[in-house]
């Protein structure tokens, strides 16, 4: 199509509001693999791949690649990463309030002030990573937060803990966002369910480890005091692991050390049909604008502000079982089939989304339904009543991150533009902040009447944003469709790929549900 018949398409066409004009597709862009400003860091692998028949055998044998090589960086950095951040649940079993001196809501505040370092270190991250080549940035980030947890060991009183622990958890903060967008660049939309399970599924694991951990730790002898152990091992561990990501995280697979050039073309062309890109190092403001106002991007933001909210149980969840006269080893246990139920969970749900088109906000609202249901009996449930309580403990605290995932999951999935997409993240993981952070101040007397009330509040506010989300999204798709069957002869579909376009500039982008 020419320029002059592109105009005449594209002026005075009535656009749905989801979709702005695009671009003129007889300007070239510049590849930035080159060097070069440019819309996409994949664009010359694109380009290259229009020319060269690729069989479905080759597809899946970089699939293949890629999951051996991708895959367990990621489940071994998410395991570590969720092991660090719960370490303080784990020595608050052993005295660490009695040896800090941490008296009235200092623990609260000390599982809060994490999240306050979340919430102010999140989008310069994004931005630095988009910045710096995404394997090498985040590495240093590992490596930083296993210095500060390592250092917690060293904590004499209130302030260094609460120090710390800002420290922590401004290193944590790009970690999903980070993991979110890698899944987006070398996987399909239909793939990535499994993905998102295969890392977000060792925080499970982590929870069953750290359990028996925390037993084990209940039985350490010698002079160091026994809530110091979870910060000694889980920061060694990342230290070390960082180097290790240093080395063989790539940041992108246009990029990636283990595809040969030929399998590189192949992975981008992989995830052509996702319609959403896979990096620009140029940051566009009016994509970061767009984002702000894009209402889909706050239904999923307030969904996951809320449902964190639940973050207060997790947080609490030693002194919670103990309320139940539960033993100090006996509560190192009870933790976790919380782990085990998160992994059924989420293997259930993700592979029903795999399968099942646009399901990913149903089986969402159905898995935070039964966390609901879960909030309800523990709240109402009489400490007598131990393990109808604990049952209600295990149901909120199992099911409420699979509802989590899908969300972050869909991010990646229906936001197109990198900057945009880096924005919405930043959105989503303030208000998943601010819900970590209103969380653990639910808590301050036992038996936490007042939190566990909230709880039932915030997720019953999750279901009712979740068919809102199903909704918003489905007329989006509608009008998606409307538009490009009135049009369909004046619009070519490759014109819009790989260059860096945000979703509602891409007439071709529709949203997975």
């Amino acid at each position: 199509m020419s320029s002059t018949d592109y105009e005449k398409a594209s002026n005075g066409l009535d656009r749905p509001q989801v979709v702005e004009d695009p671009i003129d597709p007889t300007i070239e862009p510049k590849s930035e693999t080159t060097g070069q400003k440019g819309v996409d860091v994949a664009y010359a692998a694109f380009q290259e791949s229009q020319n060269i028949d690729i069989t479905e055998e080759q597809f899946y044998r970089v699939r293949r690649k890629i999951d051996l090589h991708l895959m367990p960086l990621l489940m071994m950095t998410g395991f570590l990463q969720y092991f660090d951040k719960q370490a303080i649940t784990y020595a608050v079993n052993y005295n660490m309030r009695a040896d800090l001196h941490l008296v009235g809501k200092q623990y609260s505040w000390a599982n809060s002030i994490f999240y306050f370092g979340y919430l102010v270190w999140q989008f310069p991250s994004l931005l630095l990573m988009q910045r710096f080549p995404v394997g090498a940035y985040f590495s240093s980030q590992v490596f930083l937060w296993g210095v500060f947890s390592f250092g917690v060991a060293g904590a004499t009183n209130f302030a260094g803990l609460a120090t710390l622990r800002f420290l922590i958890g401004a290193a944590e903060s790009v970690q999903l966002a980070a993991f979110a967008l890698i899944t987006g660049m070398y996987y399909k939309r239909d793939e990535q369910p499994f993905r998102l399970l295969g890392w977000y599924s060792m925080n499970g694991v982590a929870i069953i480890a750290g359990g028996l951990f925390s037993y084990g730790v209940g039985h350490f002898g010698g002079s160091v005091a026994l809530w110091k152990y979870p910060f000694l091992i889980s920061g060694a561990l990342s230290v070390t692991w960082a180097v290790v990501l240093w080395f063989t995280l790539p940041s992108n697979p246009a990029t990636a050390w283990f595809l040969s050039p030929e399998e590189r073309v192949i992975a981008v062309a992989r995830v052509q049909q996702n319609q959403t890109g896979v990096e620009s190092k140029v940051f566009k403001s009016e994509q970061a604008i767009e984002a702000l106002f894009d209402p889909k991007v706050w239904l999923t933001a307030l969904s996951t502000g809320s449902g964190n909210i639940l973050g207060g149980v997790a947080a609490f969840a030693a002194i919670i079982i103990r309320g139940f006269g539960f033993t100090p080893l006996q509560t190192a246990l009870i933790q976790c089939p919380s782990g085990l139920i998160d992994l059924i969970s989420l293997v259930i749900f993700t592979t029903l989304a795999t399968y099942i088109p646009n399901s990913r906000f149903a089986f969402a609202t159905v898995a935070t339904t039964i966390a609901t249901a879960g909030a309800v009996i523990l709240y109402v449930v009489e400490p007598t009543n131990r393990w109808l309580g604990i049952t209600g403990f295990w149901l909120a605290t199992g099911f409420i991150p699979t509802g989590f995932i899908l969300g972050l999951g869909a991010i990646s999935a229906n936001i197109g533009g990198h900057t945009k997409k880096i924005t919405a993240q930043a959105l989503y993981f303030i208000c998943y902040s601010v819900g970590n952070i209103v969380g653990p101040q639910l808590y301050t007397t036992a038996p936490y009447r007042q939190g566990l009330r909230a709880n039932i509040v915030a997720l019953s506010l999750v279901v009712v944003l979740g068919l809102l989300q199903i909704c918003y999204l489905s007329c989006e798709n509608k009008k998606r469709r409307a538009y490009l069957e009135a049009h369909r002869h004046d619009l070519n579909e490759v014109d819009f790929q790989f260059r860096d376009l945000t979703d509602k500039q891409n007439p071709f982008c529709f949203n997975v549900m």
